[in-house]
């Protein structure tokens, strides 16, 4: 009888198991839309980045307006929308929401090396594009370099 009760209740638990819907769900992946318009085609796949005018952005509170050059011929008029906390001195950071180029976020942050040298970061991407900007090193200077939405975000 004790058999009999344990095979029973295995037999339960199995078809419980197989007819779980966590069995059959598939989880939503989002498929990349490369159909998106771009925002920076009127630029260059590379510029100088004005690393002067970029920093003069790390002392801007937000809800300040900005219409600075960020390098030669890209102009960026918007709102700062978020700051790093000003008590830390090792990395600033600024988000300024473009209003000419499709709510493009610009994330631009300065991080302080053990030298006391400093090295920066950022780019500037909208999820309505698919296009984008991202800050990068080359040799002594700095440069925005054109990228893919997707190569730079995974959905």
């Amino acid at each position: 009888m004790k058999r009999q009760k344990t095979s029973v209740l295995l037999a339960l638990l199995s078809v419980c198991y197989l007819h779980s819907p966590a069995q059959t769900t598939v989880p939503p992946v989002n498929q990349p839309d490369y159909n998106k318009p771009k925002v920076f085609t009127d630029l260059p796949e590379k510029l100088d980045l004005r690393v002067a005018d970029m920093e003069a952005l790390l002392n801007l509170s937000v809800g300040s307006h900005v219409n600075a050059t960020i390098a030669t011929g890209f102009s960026l008029s918007g709102t700062v929308v978020s700051k790093s906390n000003p008590s830390d001195q090792s990395v600033k950071s600024v988000v300024v929401k473009s209003a000419n180029r499709k709510n493009a976020l610009l994330t631009f942050s300065r991080i302080r090396k053990n030298d006391g040298s400093f090295s920066y970061v950022g780019r500037m991407i909208s999820r309505e594009a698919s296009d984008a900007f991202e800050i990068v090193k080359e040799g002594s200077t700095y440069v925005l370099r054109k990228k893919g939405y997707y190569d730079l975000v995974n959905e």
